[in-house]
């Protein structure tokens, strides 16, 4: 497990940079004479980008040693960022995401295999959970800082701490780093053959709409929130840090209800908890307590989702573990992707605050799908297993 911790730092500025744009999405609107709405984009590219990415990486890099992939991995996502801060205009910047996405997807995927290779089965859970739970720590002391450094001095200072952050991680996994076990190599076409197994397409249709349903209010929450509650940078960098502490308490109480309940229980208990947050949004940002309240219930329920997933993909594609996290992955960004799409969509006929009714409707939808899922795979276990006397 203490190897485990060290690649979870390289997740901690992936993290960061992938959730810090929320925080200064309308800085970044005025600044580069965008809507908010197209501003919302650049989630939507760098999203989409690791979506596609991660499995092509996958693929094409299975030769390369992981610690020499994670490490370039994360030279490449520091170099995106520094030009993200450099950018002259809007163009540039989305280029230089495509490139920051470029690199975190060839590190995610890779460092969340190697974790669930360094320890036993009945430890998998934890280990998946302290490498994402890098990403959850962003949310709790990355996010924040960034988002009201960037509310304070400008926009681009958030994607300066964020390249520093990642050099940081380089640094320290340069030095410490073990070698990682390699997973078996599978090409492209193998990758996307496990997407034929019906309870893995279920899983990743799942992972899909509740991270759009998510996301589609994370991406615009200073706006939305500018709509009920009064804020300035640092009660939004408040609202973030109370949200990224929920999500980090969230993964850990995942990671060990997984292991301890089993997969099922946990992600649709908490898919439930999660849709009913969302749906309370609109009326809970009225007051300072309700919004406080009501992102907390959304951060824990939301971030102890990830490991049941990963751990019940892991179960439908034994065969080919890494594979299955790596479009687990990949979904998840796609979810993130989409959510921009969507929500810069609705906020053409929408107020802000409302996404959280479209929010919580999508998360109900993955709810139904995991729960058919769950229904099916019992069922095929049921004629598959052998006669009694």
């Amino acid at each position: 497990m203490r190897r485990v911790y060290l690649l979870a730092l390289g997740s901690f500025a992936i993290g960061t940079d992938t959730f810090v744009t929320a925080g200064v999405l309308p800085a970044i609107s005025g600044d580069l004479h965008v809507s908010v709405a197209a501003a919302g984009q650049l989630v939507t590219i760098f999203a989409v980008a690791f979506a596609v990415f991660a499995p092509l990486a996958a693929a094409l890099l299975a030769g390369v040693p992981r610690r020499t992939l994670l490490l370039a991995a994360l030279g490449l996502f520091a170099a995106a960022n520094l030009l993200s801060a450099l950018a002259p205009d809007f163009t540039v910047l989305l280029l230089t995401r495509v490139l920051a996405a470029a690199g975190a997807a060839a590190y995610t995927p890779t460092a969340a295999a190697g974790a669930a290779a360094l320890v036993e089965p009945e430890r998998r859970g934890r280990a998946l959970a302290v490498v994402l739970g890098g990403i959850t720590a962003a949310t709790v002391l990355g996010v924040p800082i960034t988002a009201y450094v960037g509310m304070q001095l400008a926009w681009r200072a958030t994607f300066l701490v964020v390249a520093g952050l990642a050099v940081l991680a380089l640094v320290a996994l340069a030095v410490v780093l073990p070698a990682v076990p390699a997973p078996p190599p599978a090409g492209l076409r193998a990758r996307l053959a496990v997407l034929a197994h019906p309870q893995v397409l279920l899983a990743i249709l799942t992972t899909v709409l509740y991270y759009v349903g998510g996301f589609v209010v994370y991406t615009y929450l200073a706006p939305a929130l500018s709509g009920g509650t009064a804020v300035t940078a640092a009660a939004l960098a408040g609202f973030l840090l109370v949200f990224g502490v929920a999500g980090l308490i969230g993964n850990a109480l995942g990671g060990r209800l997984t292991d301890r309940a089993g997969a099922a229980p946990v992600l649709l208990g908490g898919l439930a908890v999660f849709a009913a947050a969302l749906l309370l949004f609109p009326a809970a940002i009225g007051s300072v307590a309700g919004t406080t309240v009501v992102l907390a219930v959304w951060g824990v329920s939301a971030w102890a989702l990830t490991v049941p997933q990963q751990h019940r993909l892991m179960a439908f594609a034994p065969g080919a573990p890494a594979v299955a996290i790596g479009l687990n992955s990949s979904a998840t960004f796609l979810g993130i992707g989409l959510s921009g799409l969507v929500g810069g969509v609705a906020l053409d006929t929408i107020a802000a605050p409302s996404l959280g009714y479209l929010g919580g409707a999508l998360v109900v939808a993955a709810l139904g799908v995991a729960a058919l899922q769950t229904v099916t795979s019992r069922r095929v276990a049921v004629r598959a297993a052998p006669m009694r006397a």
